[in-house]
């Protein structure tokens, strides 16, 4: 594989700077020559299904695993040279909760910063300031065992900002998470990133990757789509009909003759159109089945991914 292209000095580089990046488990490409770029203080997601190198990639910047080939940096730094130097400068909040549970949230902070290096005085400072940053000084004395999901998270995330990094490296951190519970958690994450923190967070809930400034879409190792949220639904253009017929089989039959193109696969049939509401009265006039759901609505991640690659963020594999 050639070396990636030379990089251009830069007095100001950027949060995240990968090239032509590949990672093989034995046979197993789980990275196929990834480039991405993330500028210092935007919050950058990394949307996918399970399985399609999220977690990967998101190892390699986070100095956790090596590549095969290709070049990564962040902050500057290589991820294999200067991997210590990076990892003074970053939080991590893993799938995987890494807080000990036995102790409480002031404590597993003040931990936290005698890690770093921080003096007892100054670790135990710097647990007090995290807690009131994020509002969550009323968890300070509670063992970690006893707070709820939500509260563990937010713990998580208090524990990452210790050591006031430049950058915060989210993996899929609200999985198993209510709604409720994790549109709290990354309203947090988005103050943070609008005060300068760069953020980069992987995730496979495509309601989580919208409160990004841009975001990638991957699949099977190769970046398939990136951009902003609108950017990216734009895309599609118009809307989408959305139909359930109690013979989808033969809904898609007829529409294909009839000059439309329902989306591969999925459990309801999918159409894009420039003009939705307008089309969908002559596809329920018309339709050779009963049409027992229809709905009409504008594109989301989800369509966008479908469209790219033929499967849902769900996973699978492709029709």
């Amino acid at each position: 594989m050639p070396n990636p292209p030379a990089r251009t000095p830069d007095a100001s580089p950027a949060a995240v700077d990968v090239r032509g990046l590949v990672k093989h488990y034995g046979s197993v490409e789980a990275l196929r020559g990834v480039d991405v770029r993330v500028e210092q203080g935007e919050m950058f997601a990394l949307l996918g299904p399970n399985g399609a190198g999220k977690t990967t990639l998101f190892s390699i910047l986070a100095t956790l695993r090596t590549p095969t080939s290709g070049s990564a940096l962040v902050l500057g730094r290589d991820v294999v040279a200067e991997r210590d130097a990076i990892r003074r400068e970053m939080g991590i909040v893993f799938q995987e909760p890494a807080i000990e549970q036995r102790l409480s949230g002031r404590d597993n902070l003040f931990l936290m910063g005698l890690l770093y290096g921080l003096t007892i005085a100054g670790a135990r400072k710097r647990a007090s300031e995290v807690l009131e940053q994020l509002g969550i000084s009323d968890l300070a004395d509670r063992r970690a065992q006893q707070l709820s999901g939500g509260q563990r998270r937010k713990l998580e995330l208090a524990r990452a900002l210790v050591a006031d990094p430049r950058i915060l490296f989210l993996d899929e951190a609200t999985l198993g998470l209510d709604v409720d519970a994790r549109r709290t958690f990354w309203g947090q994450v988005r103050s943070l990133a609008d005060a300068g923190r760069t953020v980069f967070f992987t995730t496979h809930y495509m309601e989580e990757a919208d409160v990004a400034d841009r975001i990638a879409l991957i699949d099977f190792g190769v970046i398939v789509a990136l951009g902003t949220p609108r950017e990216l639904k734009a895309r599609l253009g118009g809307g989408i009909v959305s139909l359930t017929t109690d013979d989808n089989l033969r809904a898609r039959a007829w529409l294909s003759e009839h000059g439309f193109e329902p989306e591969p696969g999925g459990q309801e049939i999918m159409l894009l159109h420039a003009d939705p509401a307008a089309v969908l009265p002559e596809l329920l006039r018309n339709l050779p089945v009963r049409v027992e759901r229809a709905e009409v609505h504008v594109p989301s991640l989800a369509d966008v991914f479908l469209k790219l690659t033929g499967r849902g963020l769900e996973g699978g594999s492709k029709p």
